[in-house]
């Protein structure tokens, strides 16, 4: 796919995928994902930055802190995935579009909260207030999250829709998300103005809210959307038959391999922000515009090129790309170990991004094939319990890199109050910007191999799903 068939695709002339959906259509049912992404790109990228190097909060704090953060998220994912999964259909009301309307301005309130902590406060209340917050935000942010999925995956049943509504999501979810990473990029990273940090965030976070309003008016429910849909019913024995359902998903080949490539090396290769902000900073030693441009350039470049991953992936399947992604992962995060240049970090994360955004896209049309596949085998969709259950340990395990990384910049001797970190200190951000996601890469690649959902597989789900849901006569969205 060339820039010119990609352009016309923004514009609704190029639709991706023959199928039920149109290209408007997609958009719709593209638009609440994105929405979601600033607030959780300013706590999950931003935020650890901000409490160090602005209200002064040790870094092993903030370690502990998202380490418990996780821990609860990983808890309440479950049993929020079985609440989002038994709410009922009402006319007047609906189900998931309703959940996400009520959710969205907790989310928006919750992290403009986590603004004004106070540097003149204890270590320990610091602590507390912002883990009262970020335990609201996830909350509510994990309802938001199961119900967009839950009404996702059944507006658009194809693996082939899936992957289409995932690139338009990425176009509209990265330019969003630039607006939560710009801030520590050019505030946080060199010789930012740290003054315009909170003023900056707000206005980011009031974009947001507009953003959440536009994206949620348009969305209509129909009881026919679910006409189809076999969902786990309430019952006496409610709390035993979630056990039930819950091993059943557990013990499956599919779930587990692919469960521990997430926990391992897609845990660590995901989590590669944080560490850029402390390697661009004091590693590079860059100024807040070389550090944005090290994070755009890359990122504005896999965008002109996602088109043609999707299109691989459709090709490919799904777990051929995500192996094929282990390239250019090894490629951009070995370099950290080596370059000091602005320019060398442009490369370098390229090259991570690539990876990123390969096994990202093809992980949406994994997930959903997971959920086809347990509903085929069981005949009951459980598109919350499989999500929560996910959540409850990969969130639990990956959240450990957060600790990773503290700990590790921490016990080389990382100073938030000095402008220029010792060479030890130098030392510990790469090993833990470029040496972890390695080994745990290494390690998560066996779990992958052994992952049997092929693409032959895929197609079959694909397939199975369309033919269940699939009503040309009654869109799911207008």
């Amino acid at each position: 796919m060339n820039i010119r068939r990609l352009f016309q695709a923004i514009r609704g002339q190029y639709r991706f995928s023959a199928g039920g959906l149109t290209f408007k259509e997609k958009l719709a049912l593209a638009l609440p994902g994105p929405a979601s992404t600033i607030g959780s790109v300013i706590i999950h990228n931003a935020l650890m930055k901000f409490y160090i190097d602005i209200i002064g909060i040790d870094p092993v704090y903030t370690g502990w802190i998202y380490f418990i953060y996780n821990i609860w998220n990983a808890i309440n994912d479950p049993l929020l995935g079985v609440f989002v999964d038994r709410f009922k259909f009402r006319p007047k009301r609906g189900k998931y579009v309703y959940l996400m309307r009520v959710t969205a301005p907790i989310m928006i309130i919750s992290t403009f909260a986590m603004l004004f902590s106070s540097p003149s406060w204890d270590d320990w209340v610091i602590f507390l207030v912002l883990l009262l917050e970020l335990f609201i935000f996830d909350t509510a942010y994990t309802i938001y999250s199961v119900s967009y999925q839950s009404y996702f995956l059944v507006a658009a049943p194809t693996k082939e829709e899936r992957i289409d509504v995932e690139v338009i999501r990425s176009y509209i979810g990265n330019a969003l998300g630039f607006l939560g990473t710009i801030v520590p990029t050019l505030l946080l990273v060199g010789n930012g103005n740290r003054a315009l940090v909170i003023p900056v965030m707000s206005a980011v976070i009031g974009v947001n809210a507009i953003m959440y309003f536009i994206a949620l008016r348009g969305l209509k429910e129909k009881l026919s959307m679910y006409s189809e849909l076999p969902v786990a019913q309430p019952t006496k024995g409610q709390i035993l038959q979630v056990w039930k359902d819950s091993f059943i998903i557990l013990k499956s080949k599919e779930f587990l391999t692919y469960l521990l490539y997430n926990v391992t090396a897609r845990g660590a290769m995901g989590y590669y922000f944080t560490p850029f902000l402390f390697f661009m900073d004091h590693v590079i030693r860059s100024s807040g515009v070389q550090a944005t441009l090290a994070d755009v350039i890359p990122g504005i470049f896999v965008l002109i090129i996602l088109p043609v991953i999707g299109s691989y992936i459709k090709k490919f399947g799904s777990k051929a790309i995500v192996i094929t992604s282990y390239i250019p992962a090894f490629i951009g995060f070995s370099s950290l170990l080596f370059i000091t240049t602005p320019l060398q970090a442009i490369f370098s994360y390229l090259f991570i991004y690539l990876s990123l955004y390969m096994s990202g896209t093809a992980a949406v049309s994994i997930n959903g094939a997971l959920i086809d596949d347990n509903e085929q085998k069981t005949g009951v969709r459980k598109t919350g319990l499989y999500n929560g259950l996910f959540a409850l340990f990969a969130t639990t395990i990956t959240s450990v890199q957060s600790i990773i990384f503290t700990n590790i910049i921490s016990y080389y001797g990382y100073d938030g109050a000095a402008a220029i970190q010792s060479e030890s200190a130098v030392l510990g951000i790469r090993i833990g910007a470029g040496v972890v996601p390695l080994l745990l890469g290494i390690i998560g690649f066996i779990p992958l191999l052994l992952f049997p959902i092929n693409k032959k597989r895929e197609q079959q789900l694909s397939e199975f799903n369309a033919a269940l849901r699939r009503n040309d006569e009654d869109k799911h969205i207008k």
